[in-house]
């Protein structure tokens, strides 16, 4: 029994249905009728799509513009992936789905008086603290917590399902968690961006190897020798232990045995991960293995034998990175398992297993490409390039599949490492770039027009599949420009006495939101473009009272607007947009959203260090981090690309625009709440846009 569905047993909770292996395998006996085939490519830029058409390099999207159309779309405000993607799932804006950054904060936390998140989901305690006492130290729980999804509002397939549509949806943002709609469509999705991994995380890989290749927390480096029987012992960390009962903080992890054996001559490991064991060379990469975490649970055999869980699951993929003279191996972030998902990563929640059943176990970590791992040194970019591949292989081999057994309805099928590549890749194309490398230049130069490159054969692929009646819309969420200077915005707010300190300090230092004084600070900034004012009754400590609030924003906005580097890069204004969010968003949540969404200009971006609030010393800085591209900016300056094999009904659209054209191509009505119209010209009277 899984954990998620002990704690229901024995809390009397409503009992788990257990889905067969019918979920997939009805396909041949579904009615055929008209597709809908959408792919989403995250971050593909319409400049570059068009001059790689011009040069001849993507003949299948020149195909699906020929046959329909082609042109830039309006990304959302600001442009980031959960807010574009729920712009696109709810067929509005913020005002109604409410996510305005990657990063929201807690205006009034239980501890502390900052509190950043994850903006489209969060996880909830039990809604009652009961457990039964096993031991000295130890305590079953009795009710379960939950993950709650945050975006607000429907989605566009709850009318594709209200009107009979089946619909599958495949990784799309800022659908975390997975809920079904009512109706008698068939609906079916797995999670993407916002799925953490075993710890709780958003991705820690752990590297086993004489030697730390950084010192940050961007991997797990556990420093360990071979002895002189070529063996290394050691232990993988996972999450907490759930079942240990301790009086304050966070119970300690569990853990599973490592052991690694080498051959005494060859470049060969034999690794032995719980109770998963694989031969690997150098060089070499495993397949997904199951990793078990016992929890230590007293009694343990008798537990299981009652279906209580004993032991936590995940899986990991292994690396040999090196064999001799140093053993070096790379262990991923421990994924949710598919085939026994600690949280629910699909709607339905077999919908997971089935797919693993049928491919094989795949990466369900929100973020898979493990660019974490590449800043830290622990994997080169050619081997990040190949961890990445991994996944992409992963995705393909689905999407395909998916294609196949689509009969009629609607795929909607979001590929995400476009994204992660451009994110890791641009400054070796950016010769200005501060952190530009020749030697670098030469290895990874085209990488991002490779990876543009490489979308165009699944292009084809769905343009092929398509029947007469049937319609494929290919689109990217926003596009891409360089990162080459950071720009502090909490130090700037110091600086201009919008942020005061309980202690200042002489000279410039870093300082840490923990030392904000909240009875003199009237404005702060968290998350890559949002920025606060400190109101009074809304913040735990705000000074601000509503009176004085809208002539802050107008003064903070036009001090913003005059902000220039310094003259070595030439007095460039940093700032191109300030957009007061009561302005733009008039139905914004104020306890949710930011009061400012800050408009950078091009090769410009938020400050690694002021991301969480902090003030690190310098005002602007050399982006020198191996996350080089940004669409964090001003939106405009980003826009996303739209294609479709029908004809365009406009010459200008929004991301706001796919949900009215998706419902559109099916007939099906448009609700009010939409704020966006059809791009493609149909024959359906009764899909009239609220607009």
């Amino acid at each position: 029994m899984r954990r998620r569905d002990f704690v229901k047993a024995v809390a009397g909770g409503a009992s788990s249905t257990l889905l067969g292996g019918c979920l997939l395998s009805d396909s041949d006996t579904r009615a055929v009728g008209k597709r809908v085939v959408v792919v989403a490519f995250d971050g593909l830029d319409p400049r570059i799509i068009r001059s790689l058409m011009e040069a001849g390099k993507l003949p299948n999207y020149r195909r699906l513009a020929e046959r329909g159309g082609f042109m830039k779309i309006a990304t959302s405000t600001p442009p980031h992936t959960p807010v574009a993607f729920s712009n696109i799932i709810s067929g509005a804006d913020a005002s109604l789905h409410q996510v305005y950054d990657f990063i929201h904060r807690d205006p009034r936390p239980a501890y502390g008086n900052l509190a950043p998140f994850f903006s489209t989901s969060t996880a909830l305690p039990p809604t009652r603290d009961w457990t039964l006492p096993w031991g000295d130290g130890w305590e079953l729980p009795l009710f379960a917590g939950e993950t709650k999804n945050l975006r607000q509002g429907p989605a566009f397939w709850d009318q594709l399902i209200a009107a009979g549509i089946d619909t599958d949806v495949y990784y799309v943002p800022s659908n975390y968690p997975a809920t079904g709609p009512e109706g008698p469509g068939r609906f079916r999705a797995l999670s993407g961006m916002g799925v953490p991994d075993l710890r709780g995380g958003y991705g820690q890989a752990t590297f086993y190897g004489p030697r730390a290749y950084s010192r940050g927390a961007e991997t797990k480096f556990v420093v360990v020798r071979a002895d002189r029987q070529h063996r290394i012992k050691t232990t993988l960390e996972g999450p907490p232990n759930f079942l240990r009962k301790v009086p304050r903080g966070s119970p300690p992890p569990v853990a599973a045995p490592v052991e690694i054996v080498r051959d005494p001559e060859t470049a060969i490991v034999k690794v032995r991960v719980g109770n998963s064991t694989v031969l690997l060379a150098q060089g070499e990469w495993s397949d997904w293995i199951a990793v078990d975490f016992p929890t230590g649970i007293p009694g343990a055999a008798a537990l299981g034998a009652a279906g209580a869980p004993t032991s936590l699951r995940g899986m990991v993929r292994l690396y040999a990175k090196q064999v001799h003279p140093d053993i070096e191996l790379y262990v991923s972030p421990i994924n949710i398992d598919p085939t026994d998902p600690l949280n629910p990563i699909s709607s339905p929640a077999g919908f997971c297993d089935e797919l693993a059943a049928r491919h094989g176990r795949y990466s369900t970590l929100g973020l898979p490409e493990d660019n974490k791992s590449f800043r830290s040194g622990a994997l080169t970019g050619e081997e990040f390039l190949k961890q990445t591949s991994l996944v992409e292989e992963e995705r393909a081999e689905q999407f395909r599949q998916a294609l196949t057994d689509l009969r009629a309805g609607c795929l909607f099928f979001y590929f995400g490492s476009t994204d992660l590549v451009q994110h890791m890749f641009w400054r070796d194309r950016d010769e200005a770039h501060p952190a530009y490398d020749a030697e670098e230049a030469e290895r990874f130069g085209n990488v991002v027009a490779d990876t543009y490159l490489a979308t165009d054969k699944l292009v084809g692929e769905a343009l092929d599949s398509l029947g007469d009646d049937d319609t494929l819309i290919v689109f990217s969420d926003h596009g891409f420009t360089t990162f080459r200077r950071g720009f502090n915005l909490s130090r700037w707010l110091l600086d201009n006495r919008y942020t005061r300190l309980i202690r200042p300090a002489w000279g410039r230092r870093f300082e840490q939101a923990g030392q904000i004084d909240w009875s003199k600070t009237r404005a702060y900034g968290v998350g890559m473009n949002a920025l606060y004012v400190n109101r009074r009754g809304r913040e735990k400590h705000g000074v601000v009272a509503e009176k004085d609030v809208r002539p802050l924003l107008d003064e903070l906005r036009d001090k913003l607007l005059e902000v220039r580097d310094d003259d070595e890069h030439d007095n460039q204004p940093i700032v191109t947009r300030v957009d007061l969010v009561e302005d733009v968003y008039p139905g914004a949540d104020l306890d949710v959203a930011p009061d400012i969404i800050v408009g950078y200009a091009d090769s410009y971006r938020v400050g690694w260090g002021a991301v969480l609030g902090d003030m690190p010393p310098e005002l602007v800085e050399d982006n020198n981090d191996r996350w080089c591209g940004t669409h964090l900016i001003a939106p405009e300056q980003v826009p996303g690309m739209f294609f479709a094999s029908r004809p365009l009904a406009t010459e200008k659209g929004s991301v706001s625009d796919l949900a009215p054209t998706i419902l559109d191509l099916f007939g099906v009505d448009i609700p009010q709440h939409m704020t966006g119209k059809s791009l493609v010209r149909t024959t359906n009277s009764t899909a009239t846009s609220p607009t």
